[in-house]
């Protein structure tokens, strides 16, 4: 009978063929423990259904068997990358933002020339410039005060806003009027805005002898030319004569026993002073003193 093992029809004890074994007769109970290996399973035999649960390990996979279809979304976290795996194939398109840089990670090898603008810098006050240091840093100068300039400080260190030297920096003219004018004593010019450290001075009298006198001061230095007439008075005799007086801020000449002079006293704080002595008597009513004031 179909599934019944008998011990006749020529064979020895014990001896069972695969024709003598039914279809579906081997159940479980008659396979011994560990007696199934991988020569007896057909192809393809072992499908979902005949794998325990955690029972697939990385030493079950095959190379690259892993595909995109095998891997669940959101399944692949930090500690699945190898270091070094993620290269610039593997990043999207604008997927790097500010949060993703490591502080002080872009260095200037990842910044393209001309890439910062204004609008980039950080902000400063108006007038400061940007230059660099003794070591060669970028440092911020300035912004100075009104009326400075930017100067040169020398190899090693940043340049500096400084007062403008060595150059005119204000003038003032305007003149000045004496009746008479040979009145002695001070007279102090004021209005002119600022403490001169020089004075320019072209002084006439009002007589019919001519007296002209133009001269400079710098409050420790002056001189002076002055200009006079030798031809006898209301002849029409124009002759003329100059001299040099030094130490005088003016001289007007009328003889050798008459002239009147200046000295610059003073340089003050809104203009300046100066001080008329005579010799003998001059004799003219009044005279005007055109003057320019210069400051450095």
């Amino acid at each position: 009978m179909s599934g019944i093992v008998s011990k006749n029809a020529g064979r020895a004890s014990g001896i069972v063929g695969a024709g003598d074994v039914g279809a579906d007769a081997v159940d479980g109970s008659n396979i011994a423990d560990d007696a199934i290996d991988s020569e007896h399973y057909t192809d393809g035999s072992i499908d979902n259904a005949h794998i325990a649960d955690d029972a697939i390990d990385s030493e079950h996979y095959a190379d690259g068997s892993i595909d995109n279809a095998h891997i669940a979304d959101d399944a692949i976290d930090s500690e699945h990358y190898a270091d070094g795996s993620i290269d610039n194939a593997h990043i999207a398109d604008d997927a790097i933002d500010s949060e993703h840089y490591a502080d002080g990670s872009i260095d200037e090898a990842h910044i393209a020339d001309n890439a910062v603008s204004l609008a980039k810098m950080a902000g400063n006050t108006d007038g400061v410039i940007i230059t660099f240091d003794a070591s060669g840093d970028p440092v911020a100068v300035g912004p100075g005060s009104d009326g400075e300039v930017l100067t040169s400080t020398g190899a090693g260190s940043p340049p500096a806003f400084e007062a403008v030297s060595g150059n005119t920096t204000a003038f003032k003219s305007n003149h000045y009027y004496t009746n008479p004018l040979n009145a002695p004593g001070a007279h102090a010019i004021t209005g002119v805005g600022f403490q001169p450290d020089a004075v320019i001075v072209h002084q006439i009298a009002n007589r019919a002898e001519a007296g002209l006198s133009w001269g400079f001061g710098t409050g420790t230095d002056e001189h002076c030319m002055t200009a006079y007439n030798v031809g006898a008075s209301g002849t029409g005799d124009g002759q003329q004569r100059y001299d040099d007086q030094s130490s005088h801020l003016f001289y007007l000449w009328k003889d050798a026993s008459n002239h009147v002079q200046a000295t610059l006293t003073s340089m003050d704080a809104d203009g300046f002073t100066f001080t008329i002595t005579e010799t003998g008597t001059f004799g003219t009513s009044a005279g005007t003193i055109q003057f320019m004031c210069l400051k450095e």
